[in-house]
């Protein structure tokens, strides 16, 4: 997660594409394993066009939920969140995720 650093990132570009891909694989399991699929794909493809602002509210979000989740992954994930393709990546791995549990 934060080998050596302890500050969590500022920027998406501090965030190893491989880590960025994992944290989206996670929250879509989480999301599939819910049975929430078509609500969160519902809900992402209708806050495509603001997801920057979206991603901002979670990081203003962030001193409040310190002590209910991990904050370090949270920080990210409001990073990853910015850029319209990761947002389209978590819809994706959502639906293909969601297809895999069907069969």
């Amino acid at each position: 997660m934060l080998e050596g650093n302890t500050n969590p990132p500022l920027i998406l570009d501090e965030i190893p594409r491989d880590e960025q891909d994992a944290l989206l694989t996670k929250v879509a399991q989480q999301i599939v394993k819910r049975r929430l699929t078509v609500p969160a794909i519902l809900f992402l493809e209708i806050c495509k066009p603001i997801n920057f602002i979206g991603s901002q509210i979670l990081i203003a979000l962030n001193p409040f939920l310190q002590s209910i989740c991990n904050t370090a992954e949270y920080q990210k994930f409001a990073l990853i969140i910015e850029r319209d393709e990761n947002v389209e990546l978590l819809i994706q791995l959502i639906e293909k995720l969601d297809g895999e549990e069907k069969k």
